[in-house]
């Protein structure tokens, strides 16, 4: 359908993916619910839902945090992954937390590895809480 088909407003996450072509640089925060390709290059935080794929011409400095990575350029940051893959021509700069990581023959990691870090959840006390702690921290 074109661009004015019927449609009943509800997008498919699986059915898109963002390019950054090759000679784009882009910079900020990147929040994507499908697939991203770097072909260029990306300074800033990337989150996706789905994967990230940086070919052999792509970069990427900054914080990942994706459900796969594949790595074919260069990665410099950290990257928070279910699963990265770093091919031949990858090479990946920082720190790798997840607990599916595959290195092929010719792929560089220089960093350190760590475990999936599991969601954290953080109880706020409540404004009343908050004052009866500081009375008591001033008396």
């Amino acid at each position: 359908m074109g661009l004015f088909g019927k449609s009943n407003g509800k997008s498919n996450k699986h059915s898109s993916t963002t390019l950054i072509a090759q000679g784009c640089q882009v910079e900020g925060q990147f929040k994507l619910e499908s697939d991203m390709h770097v072909d260029g290059i990306v300074i800033g935080q990337v989150t996706v839902e789905q994967s990230l794929i940086v070919s052999q011409s792509g970069r990427v400095n900054g914080d990942i945090f994706a459900g796969k990575v594949i790595v074919n350029g260069i990665i410099e940051g950290s990257c928070h992954a279910t699963s990265v893959e770093i091919l031949e021509n990858g090479q990946v700069k920082g720190t790798i937390y997840t607990d599916d990581l595959s290195i092929e023959r010719g792929g560089k990691f220089n960093g350190d590895i760590k475990p999936a870090e599991k969601e954290q959840v953080v109880e706020l006390a409540s404004k009343e809480d908050a004052n009866k702690t500081k009375k008591a921290v001033n008396n």
